[in-house]
């Protein structure tokens, strides 16, 4: 294949364009491009064009306009006038005219040629108020009745645009709709800027809850207490966090499940591999779980710690797998530079027995590649509680030594990723912990982190920013996509409870302003900023202490599952994100808290593919 010419879309690099598809008009007049990245397609002139728009400037394929689509376009075709087309209607009415001796006026016939455009992920959905099939059929289930069955796809038809009237009118729409109705110019005084007050970010991503599941049962927000599974009980430290930091009870997830979320979390987008690939991954349709392993899967725009680099901004990664992806031989697609970048997101990056001297195990409650001997080993984020089996390694016991020594050698990274994934939990996975002690210590574990840096000499001038990597179509009133979201610094706002909308770019936007980044791409650079959970003043520069754990850590699943709900989640391993049907993983969940013949409620509003 040979590169004859590049087309510019007026946008700099992976600013929102991701070509997908292309087709000429029926008129030779335009090449059509579905941009994937900005819900549109693009309009360029043709030399065939030269008539209308100038000889000159039809030879420059000029962006003509761009048509707005439903959610990731991925096929775009024009149609010409046919024989039982619209356009017809004038020499209709001709004859009809010439039948009544003339009298009535002649229609012009008018322009039928058709624009035609599919897209994978619609406008959204609805409330998910399928009926739960009995446990017994869990395996049963028409791929229709689960949330990957109920993203419908769009395709939409109009005439073709052909006057630069048309097409000027069309180009509003599709540039507005780029931009969120929230979005709002930088307050005076924030300290989410380059060069302000706060000089650390501490970025951490944990798994799979929603909002309702932790803080339904939190009074001053939007929440639903009777779905607050992991209520304060069980989660006392983040209900102690959104009482004194900020109460977030409009941050959505803008992913699906962990394949995409991971890539949101970590580059604000994902590549259109991975939008197509792991939805046949995890409807079982026998296609490689491969969307964290090669070159094709990586978003163009790259990671955010990618951005670091270009820009000389310090960093470390703790825990997130996404973002070094694994080495594998015989990637046609990587190039010599790409893998220097995958050796230095590699070198940077601790992944406990997968880096050399690592102690950051990025698994979810145990694995057996931390023990030679292939022993699982139990994994905790919070320090290791007294009494745990052995061998067992403790996520935060790691953090603090590492954190200790960057206090000691005025050494902190400008941005520190972690993760703290047992939230995730293993279900009810016989000799594992229940899912309530392991969102216990999830708990506990952000707790620790908050209060360790809370008490050191770079609380003053940190700022800590918490999400999950998806909310798994989990039960929540408001909307299946909503997050329990948090942020802590000196300079978030005491007490407040803020209802603006935010979303993964939200985030990633607010990071970038903080260490002077710029963007990544289209989607955190329209991104509306969180300065509304922030303030100019460091109104919250006390310490915060750690709650202890109010539920027992070492809490055990039975080794001999008696439910017919827990015997069927034997069959997948969940060390490892998104390995059980994500509806199943829902009801053992719920039956765990709720007991083994409660009711499970149906996914909140707006539910899409739950892994």
């Amino acid at each position: 294949m040979k590169l004859v010419r590049t087309l510019s879309t007026h946008r700099r690099q992976g600013a929102g364009t991701a070509p997908v598809a292309a087709a000429i008009s029926s008129n030779r007049r335009n090449l059509l491009v579905a941009e994937s990245a900005a819900n549109e397609i693009a309009v360029f002139g043709l030399p065939a064009a030269a008539k209308t728009h100038g000889r000159a400037a039809a030879l420059r394929f000029p962006l003509l306009g761009r048509v707005p689509t439903a959610e990731y376009p991925t096929d775009v075709e024009s149609i010409p006038a046919g024989a039982r087309s619209p356009c017809k209607l004038g020499q209709r009415t001709r004859q009809r005219a010439r039948k009544h001796g003339g009298k009535r006026r002649r229609r012009r016939a008018r322009n039928c040629a058709k624009l035609v455009w599919a897209a994978a992920k619609g406008f959204g959905l609805g409330p998910n108020l399928t009926p739960r099939p009995p446990a017994s059929q869990y395996f049963d289930v028409p791929s229709a009745l689960t949330t990957k069955g109920k993203v419908t796809g769009y395709a939409g038809i109009l005439d073709y645009p052909s006057k630069p009237k048309t097409l000027r009118a069309l180009t509003r729409t599709a540039t507005a709709q780029l931009y969120p109705t929230n979005n709002e110019p930088a307050p005076t005084g924030t300290p989410l800027r380059p060069g302000g007050p706060i000089k650390h970010v501490f970025y951490i991503v944990k798994e799979n809850r929603t909002y309702d599941q932790v803080l339904g049962d939190a009074r001053r927000g939007d929440g639903d207490p009777s779905y607050a599974i992991f209520g304060k009980r069980v989660t006392p430290n983040a209900h102690a966090l959104v009482q004194r930091f900020p109460l977030l009870d409009r941050v959505y997830a803008n992913s699906e499940a962990s394949i995409d979320g991971h890539y949101w979390a970590a580059a604000s987008d994902t590549s259109d591999y991975v939008h197509r690939t792991w939805r046949q991954n995890y409807a079982g349709r026998d296609y490689p779980s491969d969307a964290w392993f090669y070159q094709i899967a990586y978003p163009q725009s790259g990671f955010i710690v990618d951005r670091a680099d270009q820009q000389g901004v310090s960093w470390i990664n703790l825990g997130e797998g996404v973002i070094h992806l694994d080495i594998l031989p015989g990637d046609k697609d990587r190039s010599q530079a790409d893998q220097g970048g995958v050796m230095r997101r590699y070198e940077k990056s601790d992944l406990g027995a997968l880096t050399p001297g690592g102690c950051y195990d990025p698994f979810i409650g145990s694995d057996d590649v931390a023990s030679a001997a292939k022993v699982p080993t139990r994994l905790y984020d919070s320090s290791k509680p007294l009494g745990a089996p052995e061998p067992s390694l403790s996520r935060f016991d790691c953090f603090r030594v590492r954190f200790q020594r960057w206090v000691a050698d005025d050494s902190l990274p400008s941005l520190v990723y972690m993760t703290l994934p047992n939230d995730h939990t293993n279900g009810a996975s016989p000799n594992h912990h229940t899912p309530r002690a392991m969102v216990a210590d999830n708990d506990l574990g952000l707790g620790q982190v908050v209060d360790l840096i809370s008490h050191s000499k770079y609380w003053k001038e940190s700022a800590i920013f918490v999400v999950e990597d998806d909310s798994q179509d989990g039960v929540d009133h408001n909307d299946a996509h909503r997050i329990p979201a948090f942020v802590m610094s000196p300079y978030a706002r005491r007490g407040a409870v803020v209802h603006t909308r935010y979303d993964f770019p939200s985030v990633m936007r607010s990071m970038e302003l903080i260490l002077g980044l710029r963007p990544l791409n289209l989607f955190d650079a329209t991104a509306t900023p969180m300065y509304d959970a922030f303030t100019s003043t460091p109104e919250n520069s006390q310490v915060f202490n750690a709650v202890p754990a109010t539920y027992p850590l070492l809490d055990e699943n039975p080794a001999h599952p008696t439910s017919a709900i827990a015997r069927r989640s034997l069959r997948y391993n969940t060390d490892v994100p998104d390995r059980m049907p994500q509806r199943l993983f829902d009801e053992v969940l719920w039956k765990s808290v709720r007991g083994a013949h409660s009711k499970v409620p149906p996914a909140g509003p707006h539910a899409e593919p739950g892994g």
